[in-house]
């Protein structure tokens, strides 16, 4: 968009395109605001929700999908003090608090890349399932 905006005729009464140069700072400062915190947020929810399943799914050990429960919050914390202006990308705050959840993803890039997914327990597939499995081995002894 900034792209189209800059390149595009300039109006009649304008000299030098002044009005789109200033539709162009003005984008562009929108998205300096805007931009990191909006991704972040978002991807904090895609975190959360992922490791939400793999907590409850037993895929992975608890303890990795626990860790990014728990980091998701001071990344959260980082967007919402980013946002509003509180902090700033090249803090050192930032890092600190983007990095607990930064270790979290390469340990379970690691761990996935040597062990994989746990095979899930049959009683967790039966109730993903809907079924029991007791009424299972009841139905196929009659």
């Amino acid at each position: 968009m900034l792209v189209a905006i800059a390149t595009s005729r300039a109006d009649a009464g304008t000299p030098d395109g002044a009005a789109h140069l200033d539709t162009v700072r003005a984008l562009s400062k929108t998205q300096d605001m805007w931009a990191y915190a909006g991704s972040s947020i978002f991807f904090c929810l895609g975190a959360l929700l992922l490791n939400v399943l793999l907590y409850r799914s037993r895929l992975v050990p608890r303890w990795i999908a626990g860790w990014a429960l728990v980091a998701v919050v001071p990344y959260l914390a980082d967007a919402c003090l980013v946002m509003f202006g509180a902090l700033t990308i090249s803090s050192e705050i930032h890092t600190l608090l983007v990095l607990p959840l930064a270790l979290n993803e390469m340990v379970l890039a690691v761990w996935l890349l040597t062990k994989g997914f746990r095979a899930p327990s049959s009683a967790l597939t039966a109730d993903v399932a809907g079924t029991d499995t007791k009424s299972r081995a009841v139905g196929s002894a009659t």
